[in-house]
């Protein structure tokens, strides 16, 4: 990778060939029909409304350190990281029953209100839009492997990019379906962080780093140390995102505040919070948490649960010790002066969110 390239530099060729991806397929989709166009325009319209391009720079960013030098290459295969990552979030608001993403309506939103002028039954209104999403956010997952498919990777890097993004499916299934299962089933400690390792870690970070760094044929040694960098950071992820969840700004994070208490997830701050509580306050939270309809001073209620027992700052805490973890396998990974401050920044923008 050239030196002189950015990050903006970078964000730009990532944007570039996103644009021509949906480009192409509003064109293919509107030789079907005006609504398979309009449900790709929708698609384009969401994908270009936020998100940093995190997974794709990931990508960018270990093939450098371990000396690839071919850009423009890699490029369609670190989109395919965005795309993954796209459809899981479109497949995720379904799960949450969310319908606000970067701030503006997800795909399930935005065929609520578009059905809402043709279907009267309220159940009806949903069950087709979340049919729409579904059908989105498949769309998207197929196209992130036609990407690495039709990319000017040679058949053996193809191979080992397809099983890479295949091996991050397969985990975030697993561990988004023992998130979902962890609102209603009997709770278990330590569940939390097993859920991170396999719901985020696998997906957001193994996968767009390793891929980067097979390709440009990085050491067994390499990879394992990679690895480990990548599941700490991955976990310190989702406990930053657990807690702007709950005590973040909806505004700023484009994400509902209140669906995590309502749905009843066992994050790991939920944990750590029942671990702590007296009985009174065991009680007065079963009553609250995950209740659909729970009232804005119920779920403050909640939040100030999650502070007095000091579960809040055990995140924090949590957090602040696989960030160490992360930075134990980065200098292991001895890399040069400009990769190691670049992987640092990623530490940062990974842990270091707005609150």
């Amino acid at each position: 990778m050239p030196q002189h390239l950015t990050q903006s530099d970078l964000t730009v060729l990532l944007n570039r060939a996103i644009k021509e991806y949906f480009e192409q397929s509003v064109t293919q989709a509107k030789q079907i029909g005006p609504s398979y166009q309009r449900l790709w325009e929708i698609l384009r319209d969401l994908i270009n409304s936020g998100g940093k391009r995190l997974r794709p720079h990931m990508t960018l960013y270990a093939y450098r350190a371990f000396g690839g030098k071919d850009i423009d290459k890699l490029i369609p295969i670190a989109v395919a990281q965005e795309l993954l990552h796209f459809s899981l979030l479109i497949h995720d608001d379904i799960i949450d029953r969310d319908y606000i993403r970067y701030g503006t309506d997800n795909i399930a939103g935005s065929y609520l209100k578009e059905y809402a002028k043709h279907i009267d039954s309220d159940d009806d209104k949903v069950h087709f839009a979340h049919s729409a999403a579904i059908l989105g956010g498949d769309l998207i997952l197929s196209g992130a492997h036609s990407l690495i498919a039709s990319s000017e990777l040679s058949d053996s890097e193809k191979t080992s990019a397809q099983q890479l993004l295949s091996r991050g499916i397969f985990e975030v299934a697993g561990g988004e379906l023992l998130d979902t299962e962890s609102s209603f089933l009997p709770y278990r400690d330590g569940s939390a962080l097993n859920i991170a390792r396999y719901k985020t870690a696998g997906y957001s970070f193994i996968t767009p780093l390793l891929t980067g760094a097979v390709i440009a044929d990085a050491s067994d040694r390499q990879i394992a140390h990679l690895r480990e960098f990548a599941i700490a950071l991955g976990i310190a992820f989702q406990l930053v995102d657990d807690l702007l969840g709950v005590f973040g700004e909806e505004v700023t994070t484009g994400k509902s505040t209140t669906s995590d208490i309502t749905e009843g997830k066992r994050t790991f701050m939920i944990e750590k919070a029942v671990q702590a509580m007296n009985d009174e306050q065991k009680s007065r939270f079963d009553a609250l948490f995950g209740k659909k309809d729970a009232l804005p001073s119920e779920i403050d209620e909640i939040k100030q649960l999650l502070i007095s027992t000091g579960a809040r700052l055990a995140t924090e805490t949590e957090i602040n010790e696989y960030v160490v973890t992360a930075r134990q396998s980065l200098r292991a990974l001895e890399f040069n002066r400009e990769d190691q401050d670049t992987f640092e920044a990623l530490i940062k923008k990974v842990t270091d969110r707005t609150k």
